[in-house]
């Protein structure tokens, strides 16, 4: 938007909130005269180094193993697209890969997941959650994972840093509430479950660039992510 358009639609907001209660005139004003404004990235991932996305869910909380495999390929389309780093590498092997050599007694550690596939950096995602319900009852697709990031020579946490969860910093990711009939297919809920790991992949690259804030009155989602 260009200055004096902006400064006639900003003047405009002010003569319409002049008749508002005080307490609420502030931020949409605000938001109307300067725009959402950016979020700065959480993590610069390290720019020359291969990268590996790797999806663990232990816990079985995805229906599909085909969406793990979907949600690492999003997750790395985004971060090569945008040239976040020098290459990355796909972290669908990694599943058949651990599958193959875990056992009950035998963890694979996230060094011998970035070893096998000649990474240098994995950024590693634990689901906790993926349901289209988050309560078996209110129809709302949610899912939830934790996200970090390690150094495969090092064998160290990149991020979060020092001082942060070593667990990962926590990503939700969520599809409005839908009507029950979303639900009466198993094809409707397949995409649905599809949706929503495009949601929580956006959610989770999202840590590593400036983007866009969410902007003020959010609006309705859509199935299509």
């Amino acid at each position: 938007m260009r200055g004096p358009a902006r400064a006639i639609l900003a003047a405009a907001a002010l003569a319409a909130a002049a008749a508002l209660p005080a307490c609420n005139i502030v931020t949409p004003v605000m938001y109307i005269a300067q725009g959402p404004g950016k979020k700065p990235a959480e993590y610069t991932l390290p720019k020359d180094r291969k990268l590996v996305v790797f999806v663990d869910d232990r816990r079985s909380v995805m229906s599909r193993l085909q969406l793990r495999s979907t949600l690492a390929d999003d997750i790395g389309t985004v971060i090569q697209q945008l040239e976040l780093v020098k290459e990355v590498v796909s972290g669908r092997e990694l599943i058949a890969y651990v599958r193959r050599v875990e056992s009950p007694s035998k963890r694979v550690s996230i060094e011998e997941l970035g070893n096998a596939v000649g990474a240098d950096v994995v950024l590693y995602v634990e689901m906790d959650a993926f349901a289209l319900t988050p309560d078996g009852a209110t129809p709302k697709p949610t899912a939830l994972a934790r996200v970090k990031v390690v150094d495969v020579e090092k064998r160290e946490r990149l991020f979060p840093p020092v001082g942060g969860d070593p667990a990962g910093v926590t990503v939700q990711a969520e599809i409005n509430a839908l009507a029950t009939d979303a639900y009466r297919t198993s094809a409707n809920r397949r995409k649905l479950e599809d949706a929503l790991a495009k949601r929580l992949a956006d959610q989770i690259t999202k840590l590593f660039y400036e983007h866009e804030a969410k902007n003020f009155g959010g609006g309705v989602s859509t199935i299509e992510g």
